[in-house]
């Protein structure tokens, strides 16, 4: 898994200090917190359109961290499974860049919000904070 390579890349496009991500769990739920709210702010309609192109990289820059951090070997289905969600956004974003009208952000959304609340109780069941 390359939890190193994540929240080295996480830090330094979003200038967060080291002690906030220390553990892989939460380094992983802020990147899959940071690509909703790119998503989110890109489907806006009122979304100004200087900020979009940073808001596609930080969105795409999210999902390439994601999908590097599985680890097939022990994670199994579930980690094939997420790297198909992952590609499944990816593949939205791309659409909605082209500005093909076809895009499903949302359905991209309404999945990282279940996958985001999910992986929060893990964190709580392990006795990890949640943030």
């Amino acid at each position: 898994m390359n939890l190193i390579l994540a929240r080295s890349t996480y830090i330094q496009d979003h200038k967060v200090q080291v002690s906030d991500i220390s553990d892989p769990h939460t380094t992983i739920l802020l990147v899959m917190q940071e690509l909703n709210k790119n998503l989110r702010k890109i489907t806006d309609q009122e979304s100004r359109p200087a900020k979009l192109r940073t808001q596609f990289t930080n969105a795409f820059t999210a999902i390439y961290i994601l999908q590097t951090s599985l680890d097939f070997a022990r994670g199994g289905e579930i980690a094939e499974n997420l790297f198909r969600l992952y590609e499944y956004c990816r593949q939205q974003l791309l659409k909605a860049f082209a500005r093909n009208p076809d895009h499903s952000l949302a359905n991209c959304i309404v999945l990282l919000d279940e996958i985001i609340q999910a992986w929060e109780g893990i964190g709580q069941g392990a006795g990890g904070k949640s943030t």
